[in-house]
């Protein structure tokens, strides 16, 4: 019967509508349970973590960023914004499936170098235990990873 509870958890807990992100005009809310990433400049808020710059264009680096998202539990794709510029992920806990969602955009600097905006937040409670932290910086340190990769550095 709990293990039937548990199933059902990601029913219970849903997400709703995912909206598109601007990332330039985002606002934070005053709750820890977010974390955001921007290029320098790119975001008004002030964001926790400086985006690196990558040294492919963009689609190369939506497309390592891709691997990198469909390795990871529990995740899936959830909305596609425009011509791909912006995705929306959920990821779900291991136990409870409480959703987090996972906004990226992607951004074009010159034909061979990108960057990103990443807004990763808790759709329940008002803490996150550093989850959204934690989740971006093993992303971030893995899409290097696998652009060196993909480069064959």
């Amino acid at each position: 019967l709990a293990v039937l509870a548990v199933a059902g958890c990601s029913a219970i807990f849903s997400v709703g509508d995912v909206e598109a992100i601007d990332f330039p005009t985002l606002g934070l809310a005053d709750s820890p349970n977010q974390f955001l990433v921007c290029p320098p400049g790119y975001c008004l808020a002030t964001s926790n973590l400086e985006s690196p710059t990558y040294p492919v264009g963009v689609d190369g680096l939506r497309t390592a960023w891709e691997a990198v998202v469909a390795a990871s539990p529990r995740t899936e794709r959830v909305q596609v914004f425009g011509s791909g510029s912006q995705v929306a992920y959920v990821q779900r806990s291991a136990l409870l499936k409480f959703p987090d969602i996972i906004s990226v955009a992607f951004i074009g600097l010159d034909a061979g170098r990108s960057s990103l905006a990443i807004y990763s937040r808790s759709v329940y409670g008002s803490s996150d235990f550093g989850v959204n932290e934690k989740r971006i910086e093993v992303w971030l340190d893995e899409l290097a990873g696998e652009v060196d990769r993909r480069a064959g550095r």
